[in-house]
């Protein structure tokens, strides 16, 4: 590392990469080659490591195949003579942290094949070897969603959850299943919960234990793909500028978003099922960037039985977590420069927080939402009205501030509004709130509050940015300086000030760009390594994976 006249931290040379001209495969996205690797903004070193381990996972579940069937037909309460026919590879679908197994189940009675997806979780893409116990946690926010939403919202359509089991092989299995002595208990159970009003939700889930044990927590859950329903993601570019399928998603967009936020909640975090059938508000809000991250490495900054009844502790906490991963990262930055950049930009979002939490509601009440809402987390029918919502692992209770119309609506990216593409995403945002407002004077709610409002209000102050950064992955810098700093100074830092400002970051901050500039440097070469040794290998690869995402 060589440092110029005044001391100051130079840039090192960059490296040659256009004679490495193979190509490594990654999990979700085309294979890169060595240039595109290093232009990326994630850790493709681990990224690269996820397929072979993903290939190995796949393998695992295979070899599994009489177990698959044994626990189908327990959770079923079906008889051995049943027939489960467990789909080939090729048919299995991979979403980021799933893969997701299609499964038929024929009765010897019956002529009708019942379709299900078995759902096993991917334990090397949810952190499980930095923070044992992940899966588990979040498989029980996601059960605990579920039959949240079976209580609560039955309005909202989800797939019917037959059956789980965590990794410790606790099984679990809806009453509807059950032997009928069985489900009498359960029911009367039920009304004495009602009669004696506990304040806990007590779901319809009741221990089931079985002798037979999958290698993987799971979810086996009913396959709501039929002829008349697809993923939304299947045809979305085909048909996103036709104005009657927008309107009749938005509008059921809308639906599902005033019903989950129907009933208030007073602390932000995310559902617990409890081995004895109870759902509770009492994990940390489980928000998908922090499992990516934290899957990277990051350290976990909020923990699992944390919540929050304040909105300010809640933003520190989130504060803290992106600097945990950005000073883990190894190639967070592109320069010296850069660095200083990130470190003067996430203290100045501190500075400004105060401007867009809610004075009148930083005490709550708080709402559940979708934390990770998109095209591949819906199906529609072919007018697309919504039939189903699916994967329900990140919905969390959150500040009002944070609920917005899907950005994604408009085609856009969430870098993309303040450019070229400013008019087309509020012509669609106003499209949504319209309906939203149309929609909300039809539910009962059990609050006074106009989301509607919070969310114009929102957008106008530029609030929606904010919030937008501190919990989206690595988009914090970019919207704090294409649409933040606008509103306080009329023009870009110079790299004086950014130098000045990133003092304040760590008392150490110029220890701290020299240890970023060098981890980057580091980072390049074992890159270039990866791909000098890929090249010799031959390519990696997943045989028969259909990505969800």
């Amino acid at each position: 590392m060589s440092t110029s006249g005044d001391g100051s931290i130079e840039n090192p040379p960059q490296s040659d990469t256009t004679n490495i001209t193979t190509t490594i495969r990654q999990m979700n996205g085309p294979p890169l080659t060595c240039s595109q690797a290093l232009n990326t903004d994630f850790n493709f070193i681990l990224e690269a490591g996820y397929v072979p381990e993903t290939e190995a996972f796949y393998n695992k579940l295979w070899a599994e195949r009489d177990v698959m069937r044994v626990i189908v037909k327990h959770h079923l309460g079906l008889s051995d003579k049943s027939i489960c026919t467990i789909a080939d590879q090729h048919d299995w679908m991979r979403g980021f942290f799933n893969v997701c197994i299609p499964v038929e189940v024929q009765s010897p009675d019956s002529f009708h094949k019942q379709k299900l997806i078995l759902r096993c979780a991917m334990p090397h893409k949810l952190a499980e070897a930095y923070n044992p116990g992940s899966v588990d946690e979040k498989m029980g926010c996601e059960v605990g969603a579920y039959a949240w939403i079976q209580e609560r919202c039955p309005e909202i359509r989800i797939p019917h959850l037959y059956g789980f089991a965590f990794s410790n092989q606790r099984h679990f299995t809806h009453e509807a299943h059950l032997p009928l002595h069985t489900r009498a208990a359960s029911y009367l159970r039920r009304k004495l919960h009602k009669l004696l009003k506990h304040p806990l939700l007590l779901s319809r889930y009741t221990k089931n234990p079985s002798g037979h044990r999958l290698s993987s927590a799971y979810m086996l859950l009913e396959n709501v793909r039929t002829e008349d329903s697809h993923t939304l993601a299947s045809n979305w570019e085909r048909h996103q500028e036709d104005p009657i399928r927008r309107y009749n998603l938005s509008r059921s967009i809308a639906r599902i978003m005033l019903s989950l936020a129907r009933f208030p909640q007073s602390e932000i975090g995310s559902f617990q099922f409890h081995p004895n059938g109870t759902v509770t508000l009492t994990n940390r809000p489980l928000i998908c960037t922090a499992m990516i991250h934290e899957n990277e490495g990051a350290p976990m900054s909020m923990q699992r039985e944390t919540t929050y009844t304040s909105t300010e502790p809640f933003v520190a906490d989130m504060f803290h977590f992106h600097d945990k991963r950005f000073s883990g990262h190894p190639n967070v930055i592109d320069d010296a420069e850069d660095c200083r950049e990130e470190m003067a930009i996430r203290l100045l979002n501190r500075m400004v927080a105060h401007h867009y939490i809610r004075q009148d509601h930083r005490n709550g009440p708080y709402f559940l939402q979708l934390n990770d809402f998109h095209a591949s987390n819906v199906f529609v029918d072919s007018d697309w009205n919504i039939t189903s919502l699916i994967d329900l692992e990140w919905i969390c209770a959150l500040p009002v501030e944070l609920l917005e119309v899907p950005y994604w609506l408009s085609g856009c990216e969430i870098d993309e509004p303040r450019k070229e593409r400013w008019e087309d995403f509020n012509v669609v945002r106003k499209e949504f709130l319209k309906i939203f407002e149309a929609e909300a004077c039809v539910v009962r709610a059990e609050h006074g509050i106009s989301l509607a409002k919070i969310m114009r209000e929102s957008w106008e102050s530029g609030g929606v940015w904010f919030w937008h950064g501190i919990t989206s992955q690595n988009a914090m810098t970019l919207l704090f300086k294409q649409h933040i700093q606008p509103r306080f100074l009329g023009k870009s830092l110079a790299g004086s000030e950014e130098e000045m400002l990133s003092s304040f970051w760590s008392e150490e901050s110029g220890k701290v760009v020299q240890r970023k500039v060098e981890e980057l440097e580091k980072y390049k070469g074992e890159v270039e390594s990866l791909f000098s040794n890929g090249a010799k290998g031959g390519s990696n690869g997943i045989n028969g994976s259909k990505g969800l995402e």
